[in-house]
């Protein structure tokens, strides 16, 4: 009564109780049911169980009353390792409310963008075009256009040894690197050497930065990426090696084609200003200059 719990499920709660404990754990007497023995040594544990999960449930609240804001962000693999700990520095520094997620970027976060279901999403697509199919229910904010190309080998790859072309490249397996675009399009090189008439071995596609060094150590495939951040990264492999492409065979490989462009993304309300999400956005930009 106290509770204001139904006796049907009073009863199916003592079933279970009965059942895990392998014991009746009550007498039943003429005005009601009485703990037995057993019960008076369990209950004081479970009083303390139901105690210290009021307490779990306190902090929680607490918790969750400083932080007001979270937000979801999707980023490609390649470069989402980049952003975790430059935004949380940012947020300690600033001592803003809230709390971020990385998750990757997929064929379907523009629509839980839409939905609501992530907040910011770091897009790299080949064209604005690829964008404007967005419609009018995402806003997007073009961050960096990448028109710099870097190879990147193992250390003792025979193309470091030799005249770096877009010909020369497609002599070797190539790695092709998925930048997170939700089309199925082919990537830039792989166009080129399709228009040029180029027989290119592409062995294998790879979205996480991590598994790309460690198949590029063992192997003699060849990748490009066109993030100057890799620079940084190689250093410290002494597995791997990198170079910039000269801007002759940069301008070559999008002579055709659009260079691949990171935009923001998010959910297009036009009457509602987030503070917090202006705040983050230019943090994220900050981080996106640094990568390209």
């Amino acid at each position: 009564k106290a509770l204001d719990i139904p006796a049907p499920k009073i009863s199916r709660s003592l079933k279970n109780l009965r059942e895990t404990f392998g014991d009746e754990l009550f007498i039943r007497k003429k005005y009601g049911l009485f703990p037995n023995e057993f019960v008076t040594h369990l209950y004081p544990i479970a009083k303390q169980t139901i105690e210290c999960s009021d307490k779990f449930q306190k902090v929680r609240a607490a918790n969750a009353s400083q932080v007001k804001t979270h937000v979801e962000i999707a980023a490609p693999g390649l470069i989402a390792y980049a952003f975790p700990k430059a935004l949380m520095q940012a947020i300690k520094d600033e001592q803003k409310p809230m709390q971020i997620n990385i998750t990757p970027w997929s064929l379907h976060t523009t629509q839980d963008i839409i939905n609501g279901d992530v907040s910011l999403g770091i897009c790299c697509n080949k064209s604005t075009a690829d964008v404007a199919a967005f419609g009018d229910k995402l806003q997007t904010t073009t961050l960096q256009h990448m028109d710099k190309v870097y190879l990147i080998a193992s250390r003792n790859h025979p193309i470091f040894k030799r005249e770096i072309t877009l010909e020369s490249i497609a002599e070797y397996p190539y790695v092709n690197t998925d930048l997170g675009n939700p089309s199925t399009r082919l990537s830039p090189y792989q166009e080129f050497c399709i228009k040029h008439g180029i027989k290119l071995n592409t062995e294998i596609t790879i979205t996480s930065i991590s598994s790309l060094f460690e198949y590029l150590g063992e192997s003699q495939t060849i990748s490009l990426l066109p993030y100057r951040v890799v620079y940084e990264m190689v250093s410290d492999i002494p597995e791997l090696h990198t170079c910039q492409l000269s801007q002759l065979e940069a301008e070559r490989l999008y002579a055709h084609t659009e260079a691949p462009t990171i935009f923001l993304v998010q959910k297009n309300q036009p009457n509602k200003v987030n503070e917090d999400l202006l705040w983050l956005s230019g943090q994220i930009k900050k981080i996106v200059d640094n990568i390209i």
